[in-house]
């Protein structure tokens, strides 16, 4: 299997409720979201190689809306502070050596998230620490030519950055004109 480093410097983009110093690390019972473990051992969470790119992943079950009651969630970038070590699941080798197909990025059925779910497992077997993986980078679903996305197991390899959504009436703005979104709250106040 190919592991590959994606550059210091490389940002990644994540909007989520919290502000980084109040992320916990502790898995969930049972796995939620495409790669969080199968085991509960350890969080997952999911960052986009843009902003745009992180806004379409966290709204498109809303249809491109941002609820006024998102106005304080934080815009979150994560610039690697060295180069991370990531398992980059969009090469045709890599497919081939697990036995599987473009489905493990952006396939919906409950198989396919069983097997990314044991992935995730597996990757912290086959690249334990000190040398873990600090990423799975797979195609975007919502973002396909524009962007990708990183599931990232920790923000050790990271400086981070927060804003408030409201804080960034740039991002904002920009979404709304440029990328079909809807913004439920006041942007010029």
């Amino acid at each position: 299997m190919a592991r590959r480093q994606v550059a210091a410097g490389t940002e990644l983009w994540r909007i989520e409720a919290e502000a980084p110093v109040a992320w916990r690390w502790t898995g969930f019972p049972r796995p939620r979201f495409r790669f969080d473990p199968e085991s509960g051992a350890f969080r997952t969470r999911y960052a986009g190689a843009t902003a745009v790119g992180a806004a379409r992943e966290r709204y498109r079950g809303t249809g491109l809306m941002i609820p006024a009651d998102h106005a304080d969630h934080h815009l979150t970038r994560l610039v690697a502070a060295r180069p991370l070590r990531v398992l980059d699941l969009r090469t045709e080798r890599n497919l081939d050596l697990l036995a599987v197909d473009d489905q493990i990025s952006t396939g919906q059925h409950p198989l396919v998230w069983q097997t990314c779910q044991r992935l995730a497992d597996a990757v912290h077997r086959w690249w334990p620490a000190p040398d873990g993986l600090d990423a799975l980078v797979y195609r975007s679903r919502t973002t396909p030519e524009g962007s990708l996305n990183y599931a990232i197991f920790a923000t050790e390899a990271f400086t981070v950055q927060s804003w408030p959504l409201a804080e960034r009436p740039d991002l904002l703005t920009d979404l709304v004109l440029r990328h079909g979104f809807t913004v439920s709250w006041d942007l010029t106040s």
